[in-house]
């Protein structure tokens, strides 16, 4: 369990993406009073505070876009998805702050507390009643500069084609020994976080939160006998890409870049890890449930 430093006197962070939901206004003010009722202090990230500000109403106070960390709160709560929950990385960084993730919407794997659940939240958190998960990191190291500003993904990393232009080759290679030439759209190497995502949706296993490995997943490979891989988290693999086009595109979870063709990186874990705070009350096993529909059965409804 995480326990927070300052039991008797909490102080979270807010941050929320750039979007107008549907009975937010409300919603907002019920969690706000609860913070307060609760002896909890809170500042919004600037960004979002002068959204919150411009578009509902409400003055807050506010703190930096810049690096958060556990010396200035106990944790950093965010208002969103799983978009959301992700942008959070490049908050916390490598600080250890604990995020705890609010699903404003339907149901997400990394924001799974629902907004009827935000009372059992704050409690849980100010009594420190929530579970903590480390979550693993993918580095990316190459010589591209706007990469190398925040070379970090949680939930994976995706090179691929770009618009309509020919397939690509992505030559892996595992420690230093030859893998595969993979004639595809792409290629993802997603972290357990990740396998749920858009690795999931081409053909790549489910991977549980906790577990020691990543997954290698083509996108419309054209041999149809390449299948996705899953390799130790601290195997070291090498990537280089070309095509007949002259660059391709790179995403680290929700942030792109074009890149030339002939690029050449070198993935493997960080040296850190992204600490997620659950409540006791919901598992892995119930996300996966609800938000995949596992053993679902349609007759039930017949």
């Amino acid at each position: 369990m995480y326990t927070s430093k300052k039991q008797f006197n909490m102080k979270v962070a807010l941050y929320g993406r750039h979007i107008e939901t549907k009975g937010f206004k409300a919603f907002y003010e019920k969690f706000t009073r609860l913070l307060s009722d609760h002896g909890i202090a809170y500042e919004v990230s600037l960004s979002y505070g002068k959204f919150i500000q411009d578009t509902y109403g409400f003055e807050c106070e506010s703190c930096a876009d810049t690096q958060l960390t556990p010396e200035q709160f106990d944790c950093l709560i965010s208002l969103g998805g799983d978009g959301t929950a992700l942008d959070t990385l490049s908050l916390v960084r490598d600080s250890g702050l604990p995020v705890m993730g609010v699903n404003l919407g339907r149901l997400g794997f990394l924001a799974n507390i629902k907004m009827d659940e935000i009372e059992d939240a704050i409690i849980a958190l100010k009594n420190g009643e929530t579970i903590t998960e480390k979550r693993a990191l993918l580095r990316i190291e190459c010589d591209i500069p706007e990469i190398n500003e925040f070379p970090y993904a949680l939930n994976d990393f995706v090179v691929q084609k770009r618009d309509t232009s020919a397939m690509i080759t992505v030559k892996a290679s595992l420690n230093g020994q030859f893998m595969n030439n993979y004639w595809a759209d792409g290629l993802i190497v997603a972290t357990p976080t990740g396998s749920s995502g858009y690795s999931l949706s081409c053909g790549g296993p489910l991977i549980f939160p906790g577990s020691k490995s990543f997954v290698i997943t083509p996108i419309a490979a054209h041999n149809l006998t390449v299948r996705p891989a899953v390799i130790p988290d601290r195997t070291v693999l090498e990537i280089e890409t070309s095509g007949r086009a002259d660059t391709v595109l790179i995403t680290l979870d929700s942030r792109s870049f074009v890149v030339p063709s002939n690029t050449k990186l070198t993935l493997r874990r960080a040296d850190f890890n992204f600490i997620m705070l659950q409540l006791e009350s919901t598992t892995y096993m119930d996300t996966i449930r609800n938000k995949l529909l596992w053993g679902a059965d349609k007759r039930d409804e017949m």
